[in-house]
This record gives structure tokens, C-alpha cells and sequence, in this order.
């Protein structure tokens, strides 16, 4: 496995101070974008160093209560509510379009792929719902129940750029990634029970540690990065990684020798 660092992009102090916490983060071609779920904010940073934040307490339409992730596509930006199970959509620059409401399944993980399509990951109803553009029904997609405590031992749940899918168990310490129909394909073992982060970059999966360690599901080979911070979220845009720090964003190429 080959790791080049393409850059390093260090963050404006507004998205690193005591007062906005990022826990999840997003790429797109216009800029970045970080979701504080503790202060419930969102921000967005351009590509140009432009800085422009929405959401927080109170009833206004772009408020929300459970955030649990941030999603982007096509210019649109999707923030996850998980207790009052509600998606609230934005435009790429954070202005307010709607919001669409779902039933009570308090979803625990979420993705997109790009072509826009949403899904939910359940673990009160055992399954995944998946939403097609334009968002405004979720449907039943996959039915976790198949494969007994799978729901339980999610550690990380992603929607590759494809539509495939794959889902991080810490139980039996694998990943079972199923093909954009729904259909399960392949469980692979792993090795790294310290694994945090799944994502796919190209044709290939990875699992990643908080510590920087970067694993190759079908290879289970390991490189470290030499990083000083945890980790708390990763993204990937055109099949580069971007790794997100307390401070920084590490933009990495991943690839197989």
C-alpha cells in the first residue's frame, strides 16, 4: 500500500475554537462541511475561505435537536435528525430548502451516494431505508434481522460514491459490503478491531483507526500515518481521502502497489 500526502489544509480558528466542535464532516468540489452534533451547528467552509454557519437552538426551520451526520450532493447538504427522525435539506451555501420527515426508525448511520440517493441505517427496526431523488419517502432496502446481531455491533456504517455499500461489525470483527441492489457480496475478516472509519476509495475498502492506521479489507495490509491528533472523521471526494482533525484536514492518496 502507497500513501502520498497531497496537502495539508489548516482550518480557520472560527471552526476550531471552544465554541464549535466538529464531530462529522463532508467534501465537495465547492468547499467543506462540518457538523458541530453537541452545539448543533453546521458550518461551511468554501473553497476560497469563505465561512458561513447555520442551524443551533431554538424553533427556526434550519434548527434541529439529534444531529448525527451531515451529508452533500449535487450542490444539496442534508443534515440527519435522529430523535426527531427529519432530514433538513440545504442549499450548498446553507440557506434553508425543507425538510422532509420519516417514521420514528431513529436512524443510528446514514449515507449518500452520488447520485443523491439516502439511506438510513435502523437499529430499532433492524433494517436499512433508502430514499431516490427527489427525496420524500424512505423505503425498506435491506433487512438487517438476516444476519443475527449485525444491528448491534455497527462501529461504522458508509454509502460508497457507487452505491455499494459497506458496514464495520465490531462483533465478528468484519465488513459485509453489499452491491447497490441491496444484496449482500462479501464478508471480509479483519484483523483491526480498532478500526473507527470504513470507506471506499476507487475499487478498493478501508478500514481506519482514530490512531491513523489505515487497513485494506481485502489485503489486510497496514500502513500507519504519522499523525499527532485523533482522527474524527474521514471523507472521500474523486477517490482521495481526506482525513479530519482537530485543526486540520490531511488530504491523502491511497493506493495499491
Amino acid at each position: 500500500m502507497k500513501i502520498n500526502i497531497i496537502k495539508i489544509i489548516n482550518l480557520p480558528v472560527s471552526i476550531t475554537n471552544n465554541e464549535f466542535h466538529t464531530t462529522n464532516f463532508c467534501v465537495s468540489p465547492t468547499g467543506y462541511y462540518f457538523l458541530d452534533s453537541v452545539n448543533r451547528q453546521v458550518a461551511y467552509l468554501s473553497n476560497n475561505g469563505g465561512i458561513i454557519f447555520a442551524g443551533g437552538y431554538g424553533i427556526d426551520n434550519d434548527a434541529f435537536i439529534d444531529p448525527i451526520e451531515i451529508l452533500n450532493s449535487k450542490l444539496r447538504v442534508w443534515i440527519i435528525d435522529r430523535t426527531e427522525n427529519k432530514l433538513i435539506e440545504f442549499d450548498h451555501k446553507l440557506n434553508y430548502l425543507r425538510t422532509i420527515e420519516f417514521d420514528q426508525i431513529y436512524p443510528e448511520f446514514s449515507g449518500i451516494d452520488d447520485w443523491g440517493n439516502i439511506l438510513l441505517q435502523s437499529k430499532q427496526e433492524q433494517k436499512i431505508l433508502k430514499a431516490n431523488p427527489p427525496i420524500q419517502n424512505f423505503d425498506d432496502f435491506i433487512d438487517l434481522s438476516m444476519w443475527n446481531g449485525l444491528t448491534s455491533c455497527i462501529t461504522d456504517f458508509h454509502v460508497a460514491f457507487d452505491g455499494t455499500l459497506g458496514i464495520l461489525s465490531v462483533c465478528n470483527n468484519s465488513v459485509n459490503l453489499f452491491n447497490r441492489l441491496g444484496k449482500l457480496e462479501k464478508i471480509f475478516p479483519i484483523e483491526n478491531t480498532d478500526g473507527r472509519f470504513l470507506i471506499k476509495l476507487s475499487d478498493k475498502w478501508f478500514v481506519i483507526s482514530t490512531e491513523g492506521q489505515i487497513t485494506s479489507i481485502r489485503h489486510n495490509e497496514k500502513v500507519n500515518l504519522l499523525i499527532e491528533q485523533p482522527i474524527l472523521d474521514v471523507a472521500q471526494m474523486n477517490s482521495i481521502l481526506y482525513i479530519l482533525l482537530l485543526d486540520k484536514i490531511w488530504v491523502v492518496d491511497v493506493s495499491m502497489e
